[in-house]
């Protein structure tokens, strides 16, 4: 200490210049905390409800999928329909020799049409796909650790590429493996028309919901702390816990932020 005291007496101008240098570099440090000039500012917060989630991609299923097959060896005399068509049950398909005609076992549509007119045949060959498109539900495959949260009755939020603007409802129905992998099977009935089986949809399970509880945008969490706006321009560091955290909102725990409090959220620099 006493080297220190009689270096800054031999060096007064060099020891004046590292204090300025100190100082400059703190209360910049003070201005940056509390300057919301470089920030973005919350809405006021609230109170509400968030929900836990298992996310996963899920594909679309037809329930009622018919495959006609030939019973042995034969001729295609005449086909009555084409891929795309809506056909109902009972309507004929497709003529065989000799002379075997095969109907659409449900109301549904032509979705495989591999063979042609005098084409011949070999024993369980596939002639034709009829397809029930407008009865549909999905399977979604799930890592281990969220297949062990989830069970029959819990709801699912359903999000399809094309169509984020739009979200469907849905329920799981069972939950089983298959070849190692962990698959759940979520019943829906409000899909449009133009969802078609083999399309990939993204899936929210819900696992469990929190009520009445304060809600931040997650944004503004930063290594467990969040600045709360007090005053005109002052930013003040509050030390906080997050619950339940669903997709860009967290549940915020702490007993020094409250509802109708601002908080800042860093902007993003562009590279």
């Amino acid at each position: 200490m006493t080297k220190i005291v009689v270096w800054i007496k031999n060096h007064r101008i060099a020891s004046t210049l590292i204090l300025i240098m100190v100082l400059a570099v703190f209360i910049t440090a003070v201005i940056k905390t509390n300057n919301t000039d470089n920030v973005l500012l919350s809405n006021p917060l609230k109170k509400g409800s968030i929900i836990e989630s298992v996310y996963g991609i899920g594909t679309v299923t037809a329930v009622k999928t018919y495959q006609i097959r030939s019973g042995v060896t034969s001729t295609v005399i005449k086909l009555l329909v084409r891929e795309g068509d809506k056909v109902k049950k009972g309507d004929k398909l497709i003529i065989m020799d000799p002379s075997t005609v095969f109907s659409a076992p449900f109301d549904g549509t032509i979705t495989f049409l591999p063979v042609k007119v005098g084409e011949n045949v070999f024993p369980q060959a596939v002639l034709m796909s009829v397809v029930d498109l407008s009865d549909r539900y999905l399977v979604v495959t799930l890592e281990q650790q969220g297949a062990l949260r989830v069970h029959q009755g819990q709801k699912a939020k359903l999000s399809f590429d094309s169509l984020r603007s739009e979200s469907f409802d849905g329920v799981v129905e069972s939950l089983y493996s298959h070849d190692n992998n962990f698959l759940v099977r979520i019943k829906t009935s409000n899909l449009p028309e133009q969802i078609l089986p083999g399309m990939t949809v993204d899936v929210a399970i819900g696992i469990s919901e929190r009520k009445d509880v304060l809600l931040a945008p997650l944004a503004a969490i930063e290594d467990n702390k969040v600045f709360v706006k007090r005053g005109a321009k002052r930013l003040t560091p509050v030390k906080i816990k997050t619950g339940i955290i669903d997709g860009t909102v967290a549940e915020l725990i702490s007993d020094e932020v409250r509802e109708g409090d601002i908080l800042a959220i860093r902007k993003k620099v562009s590279p």
